[in-house]
């Protein structure tokens, strides 16, 4: 990652925008009036909803309360989530189906942006194995830009819209069944901005874009964030509507104590919340008598923790039934209250045919790409969760900050437009990768990488990568990737590559040497994604070959050098939910090559290698990992590229990395880990511990293979899964009594084939 996670991000640009805003446009009040007891039953009572993350869950168990005490709301107005839990209700959710929605939603899932991994294209699963690290930065004009948040609201936009789209046609907010109303910041000049008409679901996503947390999205041509910033309990707001008594509910989090307080960053939070905290007290201090505030306590729920929504529900019913004297006032008779929820009007959703599909090109290099990839036809009905699938699948391809969608007329027709929007810190693109390696006894290798991306080249969703890495490994690589015909399935890739890399050869116990090799090969390839979890590849590469020895005993050759080609076959298939620590998912991939040298070689030969795993979720905490690995081959023996090689942490635990090397090669593992540490945080650092038990071997003759030769080994091994990738601390033992202590940044599964 950069010096800059996202996390420190988000603080810093929290801290400057937001505090910069409230200096220059807060007064500051010391407390609020105190309110007289009603003397009459108000016409129009209006509900604020006001912004607190996670503890905004706390309005529905308000809704519930208010419900059941008969009292009848006429207007709404919200902030940030308060504006989400509102919009719901205004458009006619009740307060248990709210409930049931909020509770429902995997908000770990909801908080990142990126499709589950099984669903993303093939080219950005090969990402995974080359250990970048999961944050890139943009470059643009001789700059380095950085996202505008850590999350890009992907997934939470797509969910409200399918969750308002009842609404999809009512223009102004005020003609909802129940009138509503939504508080969002203009970040450009530090204005407040209330939404009343236009997009619900944009102008309730406009509203809650936490800086630095969410990214800002642009509506009316206003960069929006979040409406906390400037109004967090707009009272204002729904008094404007025409209300004459309010009930506020205040979700904002309390001041942290001194103990708290340990940091730089810390106390500069601190100051933000005091003058958010000064602005809602202005807000507090224009309720009148007869006006009810409630502050449900929350004292075990924070701004993120999501994972405790239902907690906060049941305070926010606590807090709203200690109020039950103070709402009485404000109740009406069981009559009234009836024809107060008949006199709403229910919304339906009334898209029967979808007529027109429209892919908005002006915000996007690769449009044409998103295109191909609806599925959507036309004079048919509207299929929601195909429509998801495919903008998720769109989405996945890693060069958009968000592809949204919305319902349409026009011209008498009804339809959908489909916004994608690239990445306004691309389109070009740096990522690092690094990957360490020590076993204690002298022998520390490391590779760092650096990869940069141009995207959007055409409008078919062209791209060209180049990387370099150094370290253990050194080389460059440079490819041009052009997808092309229906959905984008198929592809060709033509690439240039080079790499030096030290490799121990030891056939056998009195024999041992260390080349250096180096390899450089140009080709082509050309492949076939029908599924996001399938790859089929052919290709045909020439380069040379050079090994020089470094040292030795008993090595029968010191310098080799031969041109070569090849063609090969792949076929891959990756449903593995994650590489670092999989739960669920398999992996399998076939790369078969043949070296001919009537074409123009040196050296004639074949190789087949495979690789085979499996994830296995025994219980929530509890997994495994099957695999197994191999290569075979024949032909000249001054052909490299025809090593299988083994040994390192859970490769055959116990031996060097990589330092057993033979034209055959075969092994196979069991691995089991278990996490440990509060499953249902939404933000944690998981921790694993875990064991292996291996059998595997290498041979310079297939006729030396059998099962009497496989060496048995197994490890014991603490894993963390880092911000920047696996950290894991092993230990590992072969029965041959060869052993070693691991400190590895690496993967449980381990990169394959050809270097993509």
């Amino acid at each position: 990652m950069s010096l800059f996670t996202p996390r420190v991000f988000r603080d810093f640009l929290t801290i400057f925008i937001s505090g910069a805003l409230l200096l220059t446009s807060l007064p500051f009040v010391m407390a609020a009036p105190a309110k007289p007891i009603p003397t009459q039953q108000p016409k129009c009572i209006g509900l604020v909803l006001g912004g607190g993350g996670a503890r905004g869950a706390a309005h529905i168990g308000v809704l519930k309360v208010l419900e059941r005490e008969r009292i009848p709301i006429c207007a709404i107005a919200g902030t940030s989530v308060g504006s989400i839990v509102g919009s719901l209700y205004a458009v006619g959710y009740t307060p248990d189906q709210i409930e049931a929605i909020v509770a429902g939603i995997d908000w770990k899932d909801m908080f990142d942006d990126e499709p589950i991994r099984a669903k993303l294209p093939m080219r950005r699963k090969d990402e995974d194995y080359r250990y970048l690290l999961d944050f890139k930065l943009g470059y643009r004009d001789g700059k380095v830009l950085i996202p505008r948040g850590a999350i890009q609201g992907q997934k939470l936009l797509l969910l409200l819209r399918r969750l308002l789209l009842p609404a999809w046609n009512v223009a102004e907010f005020k003609d909802l069944p129940i009138p509503f109303a939504c508080v969002g910041t203009d970040i450009g000049n530090g204005t407040g901005v209330i939404y009343g008409k236009g997009d619900l679901a944009a102008a309730v996503r406009a509203s809650m874009s936490v800086p630095g947390a969410f990214a800002p999205i642009r509506l009316d041509d206003k960069l929006m964030v979040d409406g906390g910033v400037f109004n967090n309990v707009p009272i204002d707001v729904v008094r404007a509507m025409g209300a004459d008594r309010i009930i506020a509910v205040d979700v904002s989090s309390p001041l942290a104590t001194d103990a708290e307080l340990g940091s730089s960053i810390a106390i500069a939070r601190q100051m933000l919340d005091m003058l958010m905290r000064q602005r809602t007290l202005q807000m507090l201090s224009t309720m009148k008598g007869g006006d009810v505030l409630i502050r449900p306590k929350l004292d075990t729920v924070g701004a993120t923790g999501f994972d405790k929504v239902v907690d906060a529900i049941a305070d926010g019913e606590a807090a709203t039934n200690d109020q039950v004297d103070a709402l009485d006032a404000l109740a009406v008779s069981d009559e009234v209250y009836a024809a107060h929820v008949a006199s709403r009007r229910t919304l339906s959703f009334d898209l029967p045919l979808i007529e027109f599909v429209e892919v908005a090109t002006h915000r996007s290099r690769s449009a044409r790409l998103v295109a191909e990839q609806i599925t959507q036809g036309r004079d048919t009905p509207l299929d929601l969760n195909s429509l998801e699938e495919d903008i998720s699948l769109a989405f996945g391809r890693g060069s958009y900050e968000r592809i949204s969608w919305s319902a349409r007329e026009a011209d008498g027709q009804r339809g959908i437009q489909i916004l994608p929007v690239d990445k306004g810190w691309g389109p070009n693109f740096l990522a690092f990768g690094l990957q360490l390696y020590d076993d204690f006894r002298g022998s520390t290798n490391y590779s760092v990488a650096i990869e940069s991306t141009a995207t959007g080249i055409n409008p078919r969703g062209g791209e060209w990568r180049n990387r370099l890495e150094t370290g253990k490994r050194t080389g460059i690589r440079s490819e041009l990737y052009q997808p092309w015909g229906r959905l984008a399935r198929w592809y060709v890739l033509p690439y240039v590559d080079y790499v030096a890399f030290n490799q121990t050869l030891r056939p056998t116990s009195d024999v041992f040497a260390s080349y250096r090799l180096t390899r450089g090969e140009h080709g082509v390839s050309v492949g076939f994604n029908p599924v996001p979890t399938l790859r089929i590849e052919i290709g045909s590469a020439l380069g040379r070959d050079r090994a020089d020895l470094r040292s030795s005993r008993g090595a029968e050759f010191e310098h080799i050098e031969s041109d070569f080609t090849s063609s090969y076959f792949g076929v891959t298939w990756d449903s593995i939910d994650s590489v670092d620590f999989p739960s669920i998912g398999s992996r399998f991939a076939l790369d078969a090559s043949i070296y001919d040298d009537s074409l123009g070689g040196d050296a004639s030969g074949e190789k087949v290698s495979l690789v085979f795993d499996t994830a296995v979720r025994l219980r929530d905490r509890h997994h495994l990992l099957f695999g197994l690995q191999g290569s075979f081959s024949g032909g000249d023996d001054d052909l490299f590229q025809r090593l299988g090689l083994l040994g390192g942490f859970l490769n055959l635990s116990g031996f060097p990395d990589q330092e057993l090397a033979g034209t055959q090669m075969a092994h196979a593992r069991v691995v089991y880990y278990r996490r440990f540490g509060d499953l249902a945080r939404l933000f944690s650092l998981p921790a694993y511990i875990g064991g292996s038990v291996e059998a595997g071997n290498v041979w310079f003759d297939r006729d030396d293979m059998s099962f009497d030769s496989l060496i048995v080994s197994g490890s014991a091994f603490l894993g963390l899964d880092t911000p920047l990738g696996p950290l894991f601390l092993g230990y590992g033992r072969a029965e041959n009594g060869e052993d070693s202590f691991y400190l590895s940044f690496e993967k449980l599964l381990r990169p394959f084939g050809r270097r993509r």
